[in-house]
């Protein structure tokens, strides 16, 4: 991690023209936060046919192997972020109260991450070969969500194609109390929403499937 934002900082910036003692901060946070939801959404995938000899012998809750998925990338986060807080030492970035709520913003990050790792679990299950499709469509979200660019470098009339990218709203509710702005309120609405309505369908979906997933591994 270390390595590549001391490639990427200094290029990104220099094309961007941006000031290093703001983009890298912005940069760092972006590469260590994709990893982590990238990461898990490519996991996912694989959550219960990893684990096909526990789920043809035991009956044990699908939603456990989607918690392993999180719980081990939540650990590599941890180590992850030690590379921010070189950075904050070296660099000006000024946190203030907005600290306070990055609690909040993960648990709801890890709500979001929750159902969709439900859903990505059964559906490739049920479809082995849309794995790659997975990890292809995650690639190219990189590039569309403002990792190695900024939110406002976008001209006003294409900042609406940002609230059609739920990785924005995953990306920004973790990063900006580590900037130290407060997400806006739209941000918060609706990446609640998004948890709410996702849980919902991810409940049904593990219903409904249950039995069915032991026969498709």
């Amino acid at each position: 991690m270390g390595v590549m934002i001391a490639a990427m900082g200094p290029l990104y910036g220099a094309l961007f023209s941006y000031d290093p003692a703001s983009f890298i901060p912005h940069l760092t946070l972006g590469l260590m936060f994709w990893g982590f939801i990238s990461g898990q959404i490519n996991d996912f995938g694989e959550a219960f046919s990893a684990s096909s000899h526990y789920l043809r012998q035991m009956k044990l809750p699908l939603s456990m192997f989607v918690f392993r998925v999180m719980y081990r990338h939540t650990i590599i986060l941890a180590h992850n972020i030690l590379v921010y807080v070189f950075i904050w030492a070296v660099l000006p970035v000024h946190l203030n109260v907005s600290l306070l709520c990055l609690p909040f913003a993960a648990v709801l990050v890890l709500a979001n991450l929750f159902w969709i790792g439900c859903l990505v679990s059964i559906f490739c299950t049920r479809f082995r070969d849309m794995q790659p499709v997975i990890s292809n469509l995650i690639q190219v979200m990189f590039f569309l969500t403002p990792i190695i660019w900024k939110a406002e470098q976008l001209p006003e009339a294409r900042q609406n194609l940002l609230h059609l990218n739920p990785f924005f709203y995953l990306l920004e509710l973790m990063r900006e109390p580590l900037l130290g702005a407060m997400p806006a309120a739209a941000i918060w609405i609706r990446a609640s929403a998004m948890a709410i309505v996702g849980t919902a369908i991810a409940a049904y979906m593990l219903a409904r499937y249950r039995h069915r997933v032991t026969y498709w591994l």
